[in-house]
């Protein structure tokens, strides 16, 4: 992940966001989980940012969205919420080229499904462009 390619994905993520008028943070980290780009939209809540890291982090070290943690963990998986460095929390989504993740875009500023949404959209939308 190049800083490049990854603020290709925070510009998709910020076009998704103001069509709903939404005010996020977006995090890329690479296929090891450290931060290439971070990006605070105007009106965001500064917590936002930490969060928007933390669940790409989990997105990449779990290679799945980070909703589908929250959703084991809201039908009782309890041990979910013991993985160290884990968000259980919709907004990260992993970015994968071909069979290969290249890292993963986290985003926070909204409510849960909210964040999911955004962040597949971004993801799905930026990866139909660099086609």
């Amino acid at each position: 992940m190049d800083l490049k390619t990854s603020l290709a994905f925070i510009e998709r993520a910020k076009q998704a966001a103001d069509a709903i008028h939404a005010h996020v943070a977006i995090a890329i980290v690479d296929e090891g989980g450290n931060l290439v780009a971070l990006e605070k939209m105007d009106g965001t809540q500064l917590g936002s940012m930490k969060l928007a890291i933390m669940k790409a982090k989990t997105s990449v070290n779990y290679a799945r969205p980070s909703a589908d943690m929250e959703h084991a963990l809201n039908g009782g998986n309890y041990m979910i919420g013991t993985l160290p460095d884990t968000l259980p929390a919709g907004g990260g989504y992993p970015i994968t080229i071909g069979n290969k993740m290249i890292g993963a875009l986290g985003l926070s500023g909204g409510e849960g499904e909210t964040d999911a949404n955004l962040a597949k959209e971004a993801v799905t939308t930026a990866l139909q462009a660099l086609k």
